[in-house]
């Protein structure tokens, strides 16, 4: 009822984030384009865009406080140590890379492995592998 009485009769949408947020998303991301604006659980905001033609993904609060940004890696975008590292597993068919507040990054990769089988790999940002599981099933390896 509130966001309607905000969105209708005052004409402010609760959904849209305000000036501090947006702000710090374009000091953060000045080269960003293509930028999609959604409200998360918790008032937490969720940003796609592109720096570079790279999509990325940033979360922010409604303060202007940054969250942590997944970037959407090209394979060849990957440190060759690290890539060496999880082709052991199989073919790497998709790479995020996963910067947080709290300074530690990490990789989550989707590896096909020789039997047509999908898994989640987490590691950190060396390439060690923190966490696997099976893609379809979401358990633990």
């Amino acid at each position: 009822m509130k966001d309607f009485i905000l969105k209708y009769l005052f004409k402010i949408n609760p959904n849209t984030p305000g000036q501090t947020l947006l702000k710090s998303f374009n000091l953060l991301f000045p080269g960003a384009t293509n930028v999609e604006w959604s409200k998360e659980k918790e008032g937490k905001f969720e940003v796609i865009f592109r720096v570079n033609g790279i999509e990325q993904i940033a979360w922010f609060e409604k303060s202007g406080t940054w969250l942590k940004t997944e970037t959407n890696f090209k394979i060849d975008m990957l440190n060759p140590s690290i890539r060496e590292k999880l082709e052991k597993f199989g073919q790497i068919m998709s790479s995020i890379y996963i910067e947080r507040t709290d300074c530690n990054s990490s990789y989550e990769f989707i590896i096909r492995d020789s039997f047509q089988v999908r898994h989640i790999f987490i590691t950190d940002s060396e390439g060690n592998v923190c966490e696997r599981r099976n893609f379809d099933e979401g358990e633990l390896l």
